[in-house]
């Protein structure tokens, strides 16, 4: 579970992201926007995501968050406009509140099914820490993965 939450920001579009927005004509004014979209769409949908993990299957929720973070992401390579890094910046909102309270349940759940409650914090912790870890990876992989893209579209 800890890999799970780890592995998650391991995106190297990460970084380049603002890149990627302003390489296609959007202004600072709409790459904030999107980020008020993602901020928005995160807020409302964390009290009914808490509702869903209470009702459904906590592993299948965090299947279903990690197809539409996918999808977000996807939809910014396949739709690269105000509109589809709009609806990416959505999905993405959705992922996260569902998996956000979804993922420290489950994992309590299962430290107490196994009579190792008191391992939570530590357990949280390692995984927030190595979510960290991957954002810093794919931040670092990212310029040198967009200089090979540069010069294999021959810019």
């Amino acid at each position: 579970m800890v890999g799970y939450t780890a592995t998650r920001d391991l995106i190297p579009l990460f970084g380049l992201y603002d890149l990627l927005f302003a390489d296609h004509g959007l202004s600072i004014g709409q790459i904030s926007s999107l980020f008020i979209i993602w901020s928005i769409v995160s807020f409302v949908a964390e009290v009914p995501s808490g509702a869903w993990a209470d009702t459904v299957s906590r592993r299948g929720l965090l299947v279903f968050a990690s197809a539409l973070y996918t999808a977000g992401f996807t939809l910014w390579i396949a739709v690269p406009s105000y509109a589809g890094f709009a609806a990416g910046f959505a999905l993405w909102g959705i992922s996260g509140a569902i998996q956000s309270g979804t993922f420290e349940a489950l994992l309590y759940d299962e430290l107490v099914s196994r009579g190792e409650s008191a391992s939570f914090a530590r357990l949280l912790g390692y995984a927030n820490s190595g979510a960290m870890m991957s954002n810093l990876v794919a931040t670092l992989t990212a310029a040198p993965s967009s200089s090979a893209a540069t010069r294999w579209s021959g810019g």
